[in-house]
């Protein structure tokens, strides 16, 4: 680029991807024949050992950080690199040499490479550091220090856009999203047989107890690469997935029909600060125990219910009359057992579509529901709704958008509410892709943390705490204290009342805590230290030796 170009100030773009195609050539389950020569193993294959050194090679010149994934069945990643918009063209419209590489890839480029870009901006993790005092970190005249060196050093450094990621990282996996299926593989053909959970079907409905079947899932699980790779493609969403829907469509097609089932196939922890309006909660830790969820799922509804006409719609009168309570209603099955009215649509979304994709490709695969009914999921996730929700309203005609405050009084709000997880720096975001300002990463887990339990935890540390830090410690139950015995440097234990829970003050939060070991909480309490350390010289911790330019 000239050197007369017009060059607007330095910022970071945020690019997530994904996108399933083939990367190797494997065996694949309709063969039914035995291996006839070795095979390499799927995660050591040398095309993606290849594809990995060529990535790393390219994207380090241009200070990418962040994670990529390469397996089989394609690539999945979110990445942030430098970004010098020109002044005198529209920010989208500049030369993005990283976003034109990889979508021009001629093993996974294209136009079904499922993009979403963001800007990032925001100094210190996306938000202003404040002294004792109060006064913000980020104005030079209101920050004070015993020595103006380090002084200089460190508002410097918060001046600086700082990286969303802290290293790049481009790993090999089984899975670019791990479904973890571990079915059988006694057969290669895809008959019931080889389905643990069409097998059940087959076995509940000869009269064999959930007890007896739900070993079926259990058994016979291998975990060789190749066996993994083999499973995976059990759920194949270049086979079958559900049929896509616009954010624009989104709201009129599912959320706002209460006969359409809305399934959040994120984990809890990402469900708690933000979801869709009657979305399901699975209740998963990881998206790999979310076939097994909806295995149980699909037993709960009497699918005789559910008319095989062209609609493959249970009539509304009908469904009217079953339904009752809240949700899906009930009714008597033989006099004994209840199921579910079933709904006449599933709908499913998560953070940016690529584990909604492979969901759907499960539920269509499996064969749980008739294979009439239509399964919908949100294209581009709930990153691409709050974007289009955003956008609509600064472009509507006649809107009364504040683009402070974002309040709309002449559109419908939207029926996303609260903040979307993603996993980086930025921690969660709301409509038109703006950083939170209301959570923080937690240092022992690496999920939400509500930013209020850190500033609270701060200014009851700030204030005279012999009389009650000598209270609280008696109050401590034993197995924290035993936890937390002779661990140097380790922060005030802290209560929170909403969640009932205990936490340490930049170690762990009330989710994690109860689950921390003491090895991991003296990792945690060493790791810290020497980030402090860093920061005080103004170093940073994290290092990629290889990023040019370090």
């Amino acid at each position: 680029m000239s050197e007369s170009t017009p060059i607007a100030s330095a910022e970071y773009r945020i690019l997530a991807l994904y996108r399933f195609v083939p990367l190797v050539a494997l065996p694949e389950l309709g063969n039914n024949d035995p291996q006839p020569e070795p095979v390499p193993d799927p995660e050591r294959h040398p095309a993606l050992k290849s594809l990995q050194r060529e990535l790393y090679d390219a994207l380090r010149p241009w200070q990418v950080r962040g994670t990529l994934l390469l397996a089989p069945e394609g690539i999945n990643g979110t990445i942030c690199y430098p970004f010098h918009a020109r002044e005198d063209v529209d920010a989208a419209a500049s030369d993005d040499p990283v976003f034109e590489y990889l979508k021009g890839h001629a093993l996974f480029g294209g136009p079904d490479l499922r993009t979403r870009l963001s800007v990032w901006t925001d100094c210190c993790d996306g938000h202003e550091e404040e002294s004792d005092d109060g006064a913000s970190n980020n104005d030079v005249t209101h920050h004070e220090h015993t020595s103006s060196q380090s002084a200089q050093k460190k508002i410097h450094q918060l001046k600086q856009p700082q990286q969303a990621f802290q290293r790049l990282k481009i790993k090999i996996k089984a899975e670019i999203v791990t479904m973890g299926l571990g079915r059988p593989l006694g057969h290669y053909s895809r008959g019931a047989e080889d389905f643990p959970s069409l097998q059940r079907c087959c076995d509940v409905k000869n009269g064999a107890s959930a007890h007896q079947t739900s070993q079926l899932a259990e058994t016979a699980r291998s975990t060789s690469p190749l066996s993994r790779h083999l499973q995976n493609q059990r759920c194949n969403p270049l086979l079958t997935k559900g049929q896509y829907l616009s954010p624009s469509q989104w709201d009129s097609l599912c959320i706002a029909d209460p006969d359409v089932l809305v399934i959040d196939t994120r984990n809890t922890y990402e469900v708690e600060i933000g979801t869709f309006d009657r979305a399901i909660d699975p209740k998963t830790n990881h998206f790999a125990e979310f076939p097994n969820y909806l295995e149980r799922l699909a037993w709960q509804y009497d699918w005789s219910a559910y008319k095989e006409s062209n609609s493959g719609q249970v009539e509304s009168g009908e469904r009217a009359e079953m339904r009752g309570g809240t949700g899906h209603g009930e009714h008597s099955q033989g006099g004994t057992e209840k199921r579910k009215v079933p709904p006449k649509a599933i709908a499913m979304f998560c953070t940016g579509g690529i584990r909604c994709e492979k969901a759907t490709s499960y539920a269509l695969q499996s064969h749980l529901f008739p294979k009439n009914m239509p399964i919908y999921h949100l294209e581009g996730g709930i990153l691409a709704y709050l974007d289009y929700v955003a956008k609509q309203k600064r472009h509507d005609k006649g809107s009364n958008y504040d683009e402070l405050g974002g309040a709309d009084t002449s559109r419908p709000k939207s029926t996303f509410h609260g903040e979307c997880f993603v996993f980086d720096k930025r921690v969660a975001v709301t409509e038109g892709l703006r950083p939170s300002k209301n959570y923080i990463p937690c240092y022992g887990c690496r999920g939400p943390m509500d930013r209020r339990l850190l500033l609270s935890a701060n200014e009851n540390t700030s204030g005279d705490k012999s009389e009650a830090a000598e209270c609280k410690q008696s109050s401590i139950p034993s197995k924290y204290q035993t936890l937390m015995q002779g661990i140097p440097n380790l922060p005030e234990l802290h209560y929170d009342p909403f969640t009932k829970q205990y936490y340490l003050p930049g170690l762990t939060c009330p989710r994690c805590h109860d689950g921390t070991t003491r090895e991991s909480l003296e990792r945690f309490a060493q790791r810290k230290e020497q980030m402090e350390i860093c920061e005080r010289e103004g170093k940073s911790h994290f290092r990629d030796g290889k990023l040019i330019g370090c």
